[in-house]
């Protein structure tokens, strides 16, 4: 059997979190202000201290964490930001709510459990849930320091939250969104209905900073778009293509490791899973969807195949349901 070259190993350890569908504080429906933003961006910094570049760190055993925030950080969002408006930031900021409902699991948590001034030291002392902390640190994966200073000083919300899907998909290089998706998550079903107009003001726009930023030296990466649906003359879904400063040839070398990988679990899934199509289909399309996993996949079912090569053909594709499953979240 003709062995899958890897492009970058990664063991269990590295990657106990796995981004097997969309992180549910990016996709999720909010519209922060601005000191609310740069308070997420600080949390989320502070656990990728803690739980990403401490090698000491455990991502599989989470406890309520207490993180503090200076107040200098929040009076930086301008030039007249008062306490009392900080106070209301963050006050919105504990009221808002996540919603995760999966296969699995319904949950209804805060972003934060509560925030409190500690004023003769000038700082706010914050408790993420245990809940949620998992999500944050699955999104503190995808954001270095740098990305994080980017986010902040972006002008535009909505160049914010592209900034974010772009920094979550820069590894797979493209992402699609439906019209209808982007509009429940960035909470504009009542506005811009016109096709031209959402284009312009959601899209256009922050596409335009980033890429200036970029040319400016001052991002890291940019965007671009085309449709990829269409519902008579109106756009229905969107391709978005992620530019970063790697190298193209990296990019290429990357792209091909993916569309090998993809082709060996296509053939080899419909192999072992011949009586049931949609499994194949379920496995393929989230692979499609994160073909940064493409390659850890195809080795996983590889292995399995070749440990278990004597067993009938039925007990090996059970094998490696277990495995994608209990692995990778595919089921």
């Amino acid at each position: 059997m003709k062995s899958i070259k890897v492009m970058e190993k990664k063991d269990k350890k590295q990657r106990d979190i796995v981004l097997s569908q969309d992180n549910a504080l990016t996709t999720a429906r909010y519209k922060f202000d601005l000191i609310e933003k740069r308070a997420l961006y600080s949390i989320i910094r502070n656990i990728r201290a803690q739980y990403i570049e401490n090698e000491n760190g455990r991502r599989d055993l989470f406890d309520d964490l207490i993180i503090t925030i200076h107040e200098e950080e929040l009076k930086k969002c301008g030039d007249n930001t008062k306490m009392q408006n900080i106070y209301d930031a963050l006050k919105r900021l504990r009221n808002r709510d996540i919603e995760i409902n999966n296969e699995k699991m319904w949950l209804s948590i805060g972003f934060v459990n509560y925030v409190k001034h500690i004023k003769n030291k000038s700082y706010f002392e914050v408790q993420v849930s245990k809940e949620v902390l998992p999500y944050y640190v699955e999104l503190a994966q995808n954001f270095t320091s740098y990305s994080m200073t980017v986010a902040i000083a972006l002008k535009s919300t909505f160049s914010q939250r592209f900034y974010e899907l772009c920094c979550q998909y820069r590894n797979a290089g493209f992402f699609f969104y439906t019209v209808e998706k982007l509009r429940e998550m960035f909470m504009l079903e009542k506005k811009y209905k016109r096709g031209c107009d959402f284009k312009r003001r959601v899209l256009d726009d922050p596409q335009k900073e980033l890429r200036e930023l970029y040319n400016a030296g001052q991002c890291d990466l940019y965007f671009e778009f085309e449709p990829k649906s269409y519902k008579g003359k109106e756009v229905t879904e969107y391709k978005f293509y992620v530019y970063t400063r790697q190298t193209e040839q990296q990019k290429l070398l990357e792209y091909e490791s993916a569309k090998q990988a993809i082709i060996y679990i296509t053939t080899t899934i419909s192999r072992f899973s011949k009586s049931d199509k949609g499994y194949v289909k379920r496995v393929v399309n989230a692979v499609q969807l994160h073909p940064e996993i493409a390659v850890q996949v195809a080795q996983k079912i590889q292995k399995k195949f070749e440990q278990y090569i004597d067993k009938p053909a039925k007990q090996i594709g059970a094998i490696i349901r277990v495995c994608l499953m209990e692995d990778f979240g595919i089921e």
